[in-house]
């Protein structure tokens, strides 16, 4: 048995006080080692399916397009790809459409919301880790590639949104399976390079990162809408890590490791909160280059510096004082966020005493969203194929 990469921290050891507020606001046990073996033990774990057809000597990236596209009996395809699309194509026991459309609606109905929390707090919070975010370093141009990263991200989790219960020609199940290959992908290629250090940091984009990134989609996210004034019901909080648990297995996370309800996860995050090491120069890196992405890309520099402030007041408010100076994120008051709060709020009270306004809410929000995603992408699509240097 292979010794645990000098990254890990054991939880039980390194609870920081954020963390040990957070267990005791969600009143969670400490973790057991059930909880812990998902970080510790899983650091060196890839993706065997995918990881499989990329070293494929018949790998292609076409192919695998073609067998989303077409189906894996349209083609002559490779054992390993069958074996990879004989997973993906069977739907498990456990998933509930119902759930799916559920969370897929809640998601929809918080609009532009959504992206500022990927933004101010799933993605800054995941940088944190000088570890887990090491395979980003290792693409190189972190500055400049930033922008493109988020619109991409942000196209990657509208498309999940905006599919229902992510049948098998939805645009997210495809986007699912293109990011889990992109990222075998990146495995492949960082792995073979001798400056990665793998007694350090384990494999490249291994179990136990694909999972806490799966977390911060999750239940993080659901923190994060809570924090700027959207009701999440325990039934829709449920169903988004619902979602995010298929979205999880359709990138190749193990069934095992993801959680089944949102107190589950709430416990996950915990762990993992607990677990990841302090930033590093390569986490403020990341998190100046995301913090410097315009709303828009012509937006101008006055509302642009207006925006950059709004959103360092809710990467503190979320993600801590502690936190936010480590990323070197600048001091701005966090009172900044309470107005969008107030009327957030607002019209929850309205929607909460009148239902029928719901849709109609809904479909203005969805349709900000989809305008964002659309001037932000520049007119191109994401094509899934790593950039690394």
């Amino acid at each position: 048995m292979r010794p645990t990469p000098t990254r890990f921290r054991d939880p039980r050891t390194n609870e920081s006080e954020p963390m040990r507020l957070f267990r005791l606001v969600h009143r969670l046990p400490p973790p057991g080692e059930e909880l812990v073996w998902r970080f510790r033990d899983t650091l060196y774990d890839g993706d065997p399916l995918a990881d499989a057809w990329v070293a494929d000597r018949e790998f292609s990236p076409a192919l695998a397009r073609r067998a989303l596209d077409e189906g894996i009996d349209a083609i002559d395809a490779p054992a390993n790809l069958r074996a990879l699309f004989a997973e993906l194509d069977r739907r498990p026991p456990w998933l509930d459409d119902g759930r799916l459309a559920l969370a897929t609606d809640t998601a929809l109905r918080v609009g532009l919301d959504g992206a500022r929390v990927l933004s101010c707090v799933c993605l800054t919070g995941g940088y944190r880790s000088a570890a887990a975010n090491k395979p980003l370093t290792f693409t190189g141009a972190l500055e400049a590639m930033a922008p493109r990263r988020l619109a991409e991200t942000s196209k990657f989790v509208v498309d999940v949104y905006e599919s229902d219960t992510l049948d098998r020609a939805s645009p997210g199940f495809a986007a699912a399976v293109r990011v889990r290959l992109m990222h075998a992908m990146v495995r492949a290629r960082i792995a073979s390079d001798s400056k990665w250090r793998s007694d350090a940091w384990g494999l490249p984009i291994n179990q136990a990162d694909m999972l806490a990134t799966n977390l911060l989609f999750s239940a993080v996210f659901v923190f994060g809408l809570r924090m700027l004034g959207h009701v999440i019901t325990r039934a829709e909080a449920d169903a988004l890590v619902h979602l995010w648990r298929y979205v999880g297995h359709l990138m190749g996370v193990r069934d095992e490791l993801l959680p089944k309800d949102f107190r589950e996860a709430c416990e996950l995050v915990h762990v993992s909160g607990s677990c990841q090491p302090p930033g590093d120069d390569d986490a403020r890196r990341l998190a100046a280059a995301l913090l410097a992405v315009p709303p828009k890309p012509d937006h101008p520099r006055p509302l642009v510096a207006i925006d950059r402030a709004w959103r360092v007041a809710f990467s503190r408010l979320a993600l801590g004082t502690a936190a936010a100076d480590e990323l070197g994120l600048p001091r701005v008051p966090r009172a900044l966020v309470l107005p969008h709060v107030a009327q957030n709020l607002a019209v929850e009270a309205v929607r909460l005493a009148w239902p029928r306004a719901t849709p109609a809410i809904r479909r203005r929000r969805s349709t900000l969203v989809r305008r964002f995603v659309t001037e932000n992408l520049e007119g191109r699509l994401p094509d899934y194929v790593p950039h690394v240097e």
